[in-house]
């Protein structure tokens, strides 16, 4: 009686070459997360001597005035890094939108504050809504460019009224 089914075992060229392709492809990005998140850290690398803190204003890390299309942010900010900061970015998140203030004009020297009460950071209540978030984002000077500096950024939830 001849057998119809042949008794071989084993996998077919077709399914092997894919189990290769997909290991190799899962072995790869194995490594390129690994990379992505290596550290070699730059020895010219200006973020690295960068560091602030917030400090409070009548009990909140930042606080917000004025109504609809005139309000501001008002904030102190403590430079604690090895380096000075040569600009802030800030990112004010709200009910309805963000909001991306830049400051390139300023300086703020290491082991030194930075007061800012003038009303110059402007927000808009209307447009953006209530204030969520306020992250404050350093700058450094490098040669002749200024880099931002996202890892060292502070963020705060504790925002209040200003008192006048």
């Amino acid at each position: 009686m001849p057998k119809i089914l042949s008794s071989k075992k084993g996998v077919s060229p077709l399914i092997a070459t894919i189990l290769l392709i997909a290991f190799a492809v899962a072995l790869g990005s194995v490594v390129m997360n690994w990379g992505l998140n290596l550290d070699l850290g730059k020895s010219a690398d200006k973020c690295r001597s960068i560091e602030m803190k917030l400090r409070e204003i009548d009990s909140a890390e930042a606080c917000f005035g004025g109504f609809g299309q005139n309000g501001y942010i008002n904030f102190v900010i403590d430079n604690t890094g090895t380096d000075d900061i040569s600009g802030l970015a800030i990112w004010i998140v709200g009910d309805k939108g963000t909001r991306l203030f830049e400051l390139d004009s300023i300086l703020i020297k290491k082991d030194s504050l930075y007061d800012k009460k003038d009303k110059e950071v402007s927000y808009d209540f209307t447009a953006y809504g209530n204030i969520n978030q306020v992250q404050f984002i350093p700058k450094a000077k490098a040669e002749q460019a200024t880099e931002i500096c996202p890892k060292n950024a502070v963020k705060t939830e504790k925002i209040g009224a200003c008192s006048q």
